[in-house]
């Protein structure tokens, strides 16, 4: 019975040791699994932090390229209103510069014309004046052919 009691104190000392690490480890567990809680949870809280930071850069970023497309879309507006008044303009200048170049072919048919009757005017003078020549001229070329004749 001695060993029995004494062989039970043992077997029990054992269970009492292998109990109390187990709560050892599991206190530790418990650290560990709330030391890992407290690191997701500080990580979470930076991510949304940083999602916050994050979209206010982007909504300033945004609202400058807003600005930017309000002010290109008045500047086109503009453009666009201005668009008909100066074709008008264009159409007007052609109009006048399409009279002007009328005009100037209407003066130089004329004084091509003009040049013309006087060109045909001065060949029929120039005809009467040359068929005289034409026979001066068959006079010379005879002294000519008879000077040839004589040497």
């Amino acid at each position: 019975m001695f060993l029995k009691g004494r062989l039970m104190k043992n077997v029990n000392d054992e269970i009492n040791k292998v109990i109390n690490r187990i709560k050892v480890a599991q206190t530790k567990f418990q650290k560990l699994v709330n030391n890992r809680s407290v690191i997701v949870e500080d990580a979470r809280k930076y991510a949304v932090k940083q999602k916050k930071e994050a979209k206010k850069l982007i909504q300033s970023d945004v609202k400058k390229v807003k600005k930017f497309l309000d002010r290109e879309k008045r500047e086109l507006e503009k453009l666009q209103k201005q668009i008909p008044a100066e074709v008008k303009r264009i159409k007007k200048y052609m109009d006048v510069q399409r009279k002007e170049l009328d005009q100037l072919l209407k003066k130089v048919t004329k004084t091509t014309a003009a040049k013309k009757k006087k060109k045909t005017a001065k060949k029929k003078t120039t005809k009467k004046k040359t068929s005289k020549k034409k026979t001066t001229k068959k006079k010379t070329s005879k002294k000519k052919v008879t000077k040839k004749s004589s040497s």
